[in-house]
């Protein structure tokens, strides 16, 4: 098994719960944008007490902080999206399943961008992904 599968595994499992309890407050009445006001400030204040306690260095190569800033309005408008589309779905796993989706969209501009490789096995999971996604939306 690679290195990163166990890890993928566990991720699996926390924005599962992400989602779930996400789901939970907002039928409860939470607006969409106070709750990833919340998420936002305590997921802050958790990496910064990591990163404090892990002595890493806050400093990064000016070169980096352009695509910080937009990874930043991207984040903000994609977990307003997907918040206000947790709020409106009748089961979140169908939000989620759509949002993981964008494997596709990763897979695809890897190869290009990374140089990542290709095969056709890759390209049948892809497929099967994109007929889930359309059987989720129909009605």
């Amino acid at each position: 098994m690679v290195a990163w599968f166990p890890l993928a595994l566990l991720a699996l499992f926390f924005f599962a719960a992400i989602t779930l309890i996400q789901k939970h407050l907002l039928n409860q009445g939470i607006h969409p944008i106070i709750f990833g006001l919340y998420l936002m400030g305590f997921s802050f204040i958790a990496f910064l007490i990591a990163a404090i306690f892990m002595k890493q260095s806050f400093a990064v190569p000016k070169s980096w902080v352009f695509w910080l800033a937009i990874l930043g309005i991207i984040a903000l408008l994609g977990n307003l999206a997907a918040t206000y589309s947790f709020q409106k779905v009748p089961n979140a796993g169908y939000t989620q399943a759509i949002i993981s989706a964008s494997a596709i969209v990763v897979l695809v501009a890897s190869i290009f961008l990374f140089n990542s490789e290709f095969s056709w096995l890759k390209v049948l999971g892809v497929m099967l992904t994109i007929i889930g996604v359309i059987i989720i939306g129909l009605k």
